[in-house]
C-alpha cells in the first residue's frame, strides 16, 4: 500500500471520527431539549409554576410567554404608528413601571400562576416600550440601536443570573444537593440519554453532592455545640 492510500484511508478514517463526534454532540443536545424549553427540571422543590405544559413539552413562562409579548407590542407600536403620537411621551414611564414588576418574583407573589403569566406579559410588553423610547430619541438610529441594545441586554443579563441563581439555591437547598446523576428532576434527560446510548455524564456529580452534603452536617454539627 502506497503512502497516498494510507493518507486517505486516514483522512476518511478521521472524517468518520469527527462525524460521530458530531452526531453524539447533536444527540446530548436532543437528551436535554426538555431542560432548553422549561428552564426548570422535572422536580417538586420548583412547583408546578414555573411552566406552561402542552401535551408532553413543557415550557418556560418567562420565555415563551415575555419575548413574544415583546415582539407582539413593538409590531403594534409600529402598525399603530404610536411613535409619532402623544403616547410616546409616556413610553418610558410605562417602561419602567411594567419592568418594575420583576419585584415580584423575589416577593414571592410569582408563585401563583396568573400573577407570573402577567407579570411576564407586562415585562415583555415594558421592555418593548423602552426600545421603541430609546429608538426616538434624538440621535443618528445606529447611536440609538447600540444604546437600545446595551440597556436592553443589561436588563435580560440581570433577570437572567437572578433566575440562575434561584435555580442553582434550589439545587442547593435539596437533601441531595445537584444529583442530576439520580435526581427525579433529570430523569427525562437521563432517559433520553439511555435510548440514545449515550453516557450518563451526570452521574459524575455525585461526588460534588457528596461534598456538599457533608459540608452541611458539619456545619449543623458546629451550630449544635
Amino acid at each position: 500500500m502506497g503512502n497516498s492510500e494510507e493518507v486517505i484511508i486516514h483522512e476518511k478514517t478521521e472524517n468518520l471520527h469527527q462525524r460521530g463526534k458530531l452526531h453524539k454532540f447533536f444527540l446530548y443536545g436532543a437528551s436535554f431539549v426538555p431542560l432548553f424549553l422549561s428552564h426548570h427540571p422535572e422536580c417538586e422543590k420548583f412547583g408546578n409554576n414555573h411552566t406552561i405544559n402542552i401535551g408532553k413539552f413543557r415550557f418556560c413562562i418567562g420565555c415563551f410567554v415575555g419575548y413574544p409579548a415583546a415582539f407582539i407590542a413593538l409590531f403594534l407600536i409600529d402598525i399603530l404608528n404610536l411613535k409619532n403620537s402623544m403616547f410616546y411621551s409616556f413610553f418610558l414611564v410605562f417602561s419602567i413601571v411594567f419592568l418594575a414588576t420583576f419585584i415580584l418574583s423575589p416577593l414571592k407573589l410569582t408563585k401563583n400562576k396568573k400573577i407570573k403569566i402577567m407579570q411576564k406579559i407586562l415585562i415583555g410588553i415594558g421592555a418593548a416600550l423602552l426600545f421603541s423610547w430609546i429608538m426616538g430619541l434624538p440621535n443618528p438610529p445606529r447611536t440609538n440601536f447600540i444604546i437600545a441594545f446595551i440597556v436592553l441586554y443589561t436588563i435580560i443579563t440581570i433577570l437572567n443570573i437572578y433566575h440562575a441563581y434561584g435555580f442553582l439555591n434550589t439545587c442547593y437547598k435539596c437533601e441531595t444537593p445537584f444529583d442530576w446523576g439520580r435526581c427525579d428532576g433529570f430523569k427525562t434527560i437521563r432517559n433520553n440519554m439511555q435510548k440514545y446510548r449515550l453516557f450518563n455524564f451526570l452521574i459524575h456529580l455525585d461526588d460534588f453532592s457528596y461534598k456538599i452534603k457533608e459540608k452541611r452536617e458539619n456545619k449543623q454539627k458546629k451550630a449544635q455545640n
